[in-house]
């Protein structure tokens, strides 16, 4: 078997390919432009609507690309001598998966190598630049992890073939795209923190807001929207009619974003048919004029001096998985507090598990939120506090 893996090595060094470095920026499409793409869409359902912002977002039709070609050749020689070779059989769904059968894979399959071709396509898919970290295709262990998390967009165990397949069909690289930037995970519901909403409602209505004013609300690292939906609803409840108001979601992932605004999951027709119908009974209540979606990094400073926010709701994001390191987060934290206008109110929750929750406690983000100036409330669910010093 060694002997069999040694001759492919040698073939493939002779073609000049043999070790496939990590892509640069350059390397995998990436151009000045993607960064200085703007994405703001307020929501909208109407089929026209999608399909013409989803031309701005997407490469669509085939992709020609020689080095992905190239890299196809050499997955597919690749698989070739795994399936000869294997004593497992091939991997299919649901297949429970042994040590001895990823350390095989990984032998013949290095999933690295896998995973710089996807990341070079994703790029080369895209008008804007996208967040590959955290994804399934940088944290996944092996090649056969990587199939059952890709589950059911990928048909293909022949890696070479699947590239090969996403080049040519942009219908099935368009599930692939949203089934690695919103695979299925706790925490995209409606009505997640109740608590917090019945918090954010009481202290809208003892809150002394000019009838003159609008009130501006920021849903940060707001997803595919759920709680935006439901911060605008609980707002126009609240008010009722003392003011106006207006609502940002926010989330650097552009795929979420449009999704958010747009109800499209193309990898799951039956979410997608679930929020739509639920987000246009919410829509009913109140004009998707005042609601907006906008990409945008927590973690970078606002140079915009226009008028901060009276609300701020941040769920899901501080002391997480993807926001746990202490500097990253008092740098966010403070980013918040910036925008936020005096005598505004910051919320925050998650429904972390406790092993997060013992590198960063409720205590610890209060005090973050304390040292930027906010005033702390005493809150049921998860922290709050009022800006009370710029």
């Amino acid at each position: 078997m060694s002997r069999t893996l040694s001759c492919l090595e040698g073939r493939l060094k002779l073609s000049g390919e043999e070790c496939f470095p990590l892509p640069t920026a350059a390397d995998c499409g990436y151009n000045q432009r993607m960064n200085r793409i703007q994405l703001r869409y307020a929501p909208s359902f109407d089929e026209y609507t999608v399909c013409s912002r989803l031309q701005r977002l997407l490469i669509f039709g085939p992709i020609s690309d020689d080095d992905l070609e190239r890299r196809c050749t050499r997955l597919t020689e690749r698989f070739r001598v795994y399936a000869a070779c294997s004593p497992h059989g091939m991997w299919a769904p649901g297949l429970i998966l042994t040590h001895d059968m990823r350390s095989f894979a990984e032998q013949y399959l290095p999933v690295a190598e896998i995973a710089r071709a996807l990341e070079r396509l994703i790029v080369r898919s895209l008008r804007v630049e996208p967040v590959l970290e955290g994804s399934a295709v940088r944290t996944a262990a092996t090649w056969p992890d990587l199939l059952g998390q890709m589950q059911p967009v990928t048909r293909h165990s022949n890696p070479g073939r699947f590239l090969r397949e996403l080049l040519v069909d942009s219908e099935e690289r368009r599930r692939f795209l949203w089934r690695v930037f919103l695979p299925p995970r706790y925490g995209c519901d409606f009505d997640r923190y109740p608590e917090q909403g019945l918090f954010l409602r009481h202290w809208l209505s003892q809150a002394q807001i000019p009838s003159n004013g609008v009130v501006r609300c920021l849903d940060a690292a707001c997803g595919t929207g759920e709680g935006t939906y439901e911060l605008a609803r609980l707002v126009h409840e609240s008010l009722a009619g003392r003011s106006d108001w207006l609502i940002d979601g926010v989330t650097l992932e552009p795929l979420e974003l449009f999704s958010g605004a747009h109800g499209y999951f193309p990898h799951d027709p039956a979410r997608q048919a679930a929020f739509r119908c639920r987000v246009t009974s919410l829509l009913e209540a109140f004009p998707a004029k005042h609601l907006f979606f906008e990409r945008g990094d927590l973690a970078v400073g606002c140079s915009d001096a226009g008028p901060g926010y009276g609300v701020i709701v941040c769920n899901g994001l501080l002391g997480g998985p993807f926001l746990h390191e202490k500097r990253q987060l008092s740098v966010v934290v403070a980013n918040l507090a910036a925008r936020l206008e005096l005598g505004g109110i910051l919320l925050a929750d998650d429904r972390f598990h406790g092993g997060w929750k013992k590198r960063i406690c409720r205590d610890d983000l209060r005090g973050l939120l304390a040292g930027c100036g906010l005033r702390l409330l005493p809150a049921e669910e998860g922290i709050a506090g009022v800006k009370v010093q710029a």
